[in-house]
């Protein structure tokens, strides 16, 4: 009798060790993944922040153009550098350079 109870002793014992290195090695495996997903986040907001960035300057160079005063002379560069329109009198070069 005393021999069955030491054996369930020393099972219970391995039982319990087992499932204490089994949580450590989960616990292990969930903090690498979760930092892995951290650090993944942590690139996607940094990227953002550079797009938010980016487009922030593009609607500044935008709201200038608006408020800029719409005389001939802007209306002309307007033309010629966005639309590629010129005057029916100008003589155009190109070159390959």
């Amino acid at each position: 009798m005393a021999n069955n109870a030491k054996t369930k002793k020393i099972n219970l014992n391995f039982f319990i060790k087992l499932m204490i290195v089994i949580v450590i090695v989960f616990c292990v495996i969930n903090t690498i993944r979760l930092r892995t997903t951290y650090n993944d986040q942590q690139k996607t907001e940094r990227d953002l922040i550079q797009q938010k960035i980016r487009y922030q300057e593009e609607i500044d160079r935008i709201k200038e153009e608006l408020e800029h005063e719409m005389d001939g002379d802007y209306i002309m560069r307007i033309a010629r550098e966005k639309l590629n329109y010129y005057l029916p009198d100008e003589i155009l070069f190109y070159s390959d350079r």
